[in-house]
């Protein structure tokens, strides 16, 4: 009868005395998988996927019929995906695409192809049935790595969670559950979700916390309004929040901001303090580029909005899906510089760095295809225009 979020936290504490170790689970490798018409989860982890590799696999057409709802629904769909990498797949169609539900610390989701990854028309939801998107990252404290991505359904990364860097994708989608989809008011009280932190590269619990919101990294991306607004009031708090964009980070301040409110040269006063220890946590947006009225936030200073139509479009030449966009005609000279671990820094509550798993620094100098950015680097997934007409899958 205890809730399910508190039996969670039970059995990852408990974890750590059976043998949830580093040493004794994961490391598994999925690869060049054809995965595909399965009516709940693709692919599934609780716990035993820690350490592993997804890549090269074709996940398509999962829990479309809706004969299953509830919280084990997408292509891949893993708790615990510490230091994990998602890479080189394609996953469409599915009522999800990726969701890495808690301690996605060190999940790196790199160099995929998304699309279609919304209910089907006409099919009604099943009971509890979640919202859609092609990435969804929840309640996780980070560091978690999104990068290299051509992200084409209606919503692109739905995050409530904290800790999360979003570098160099192509979003057709908007953001959701910014500041939101974390606690609930039950019994007239707010009740937060703690979740578990690790150890750096390691499942031992290093602490647990709510979700502050924010400590999220925006950087190089291209945003494309793509898909109609038909709800005009629907907010970013929403799963399915309609605009894209970058102005739904707003709300949070600038690195600069917070840290003056702890006022390091005074002695501390914690009453004081609190209301910016329990208060949201800075964000960092910069370098990315805006089509079709994508809104922008207000503290990114270096960046591309154009008024000229743009045009994405996913088609199949010679059986092989491919881009038709003049996306690349519109950014002109516009560059930003080569995204690194130094860049992206700490995330805030494990104290881990935007890094690989064996702890060596990451430089965002490679695409989706491996190629080569150069010193200045276009925004997007791909390092030049050629790389974009390309074939994105064998």
């Amino acid at each position: 009868v205890k809730s399910p979020t508190q039996m969670e936290r039970d059995a990852v504490c408990r974890g750590q005395y059976h043998g949830w170790l580093k040493e004794k689970v994961g490391g598994h490798i999925i690869r060049r998988c054809h995965v595909h018409h399965c009516e709940q989860t693709g692919i599934v982890g609780r716990m035993g996927a820690v350490f592993s590799t997804i890549e090269d696999c074709h996940i398509h057409h999962v829990c479309n019929s809706q004969q299953l709802g509830g919280a084990e629904t997408a292509g891949i769909k893993l708790h615990a995906a510490i230091d994990v990498t998602i890479r080189r797949n394609h996953i469409h169609n599915c009522i999800m695409g990726v969701w890495l539900d808690w301690e996605a610390q060190g999940a790196r989701i790199t160099q995929n192809l998304f699309h279609d990854n919304q209910r089907p028309e006409g099919v009604q939801p099943a009971q509890g049935a979640m919202f859609s998107n092609d990435v969804f990252i929840e309640v996780g404290h980070g560091p978690t790595l999104i990068d290299n991505n051509v992200m084409l359904s209606k919503t692109s990364v739905v995050i409530p969670s904290e800790g999360i860097a979003v570098v160099h994708n192509l979003m057709l989608g908007n953001f959701g559950l910014i500041n939101s989809g974390v606690d609930s008011i039950v019994n007239g009280q707010r009740e937060p979700r703690y979740t578990p932190y690790h150890i750096r590269h390691r499942t031992e619990v290093a602490g647990f916390m709510t979700i502050l919101h924010g400590d999220d990294r925006i950087y190089n991306n291209i945003i494309v309004q793509t898909w109609p607004v038909t709800d005009p009031n629907r907010t970013a708090q929403a799963p399915d929040y309609e605009v894209a964009g970058t102005k739904c980070f707003d709300i949070f301040p600038t690195y600069e901001e917070w840290y003056a409110n702890f006022k390091m040269d005074e002695e501390p006063n914690m009453g004081a303090l609190g209301t910016y220890h329990f208060g949201h946590l800075p964000v960092w947006v910069e370098g990315n580029a805006y089509f079709n009225g994508a809104d922008v936030c207000k503290h990114e200073k270096h960046h591309l909005i154009s008024d000229a139509k743009a045009t994405v479009k996913l088609v199949e030449k010679e059986g092989k899906p491919c881009l038709e966009t003049n996306v690349y005609d519109l950014l002109g000279d516009f560059r930003d510089g080569i995204i690194t671990s130094d860049t992206l820094g700490c995330a805030f509550e494990p104290e881990q760095r935007f890094e690989n798993p064996d702890g060596s620094a990451i430089t965002l100098d490679r695409d989706y295809f491996g190629s080569h950015r150069g010193i200045a680097a276009l925004p997007g997934p791909f390092a030049n225009a050629e790389d974009a007409g390309k074939a994105l899958w064998r």
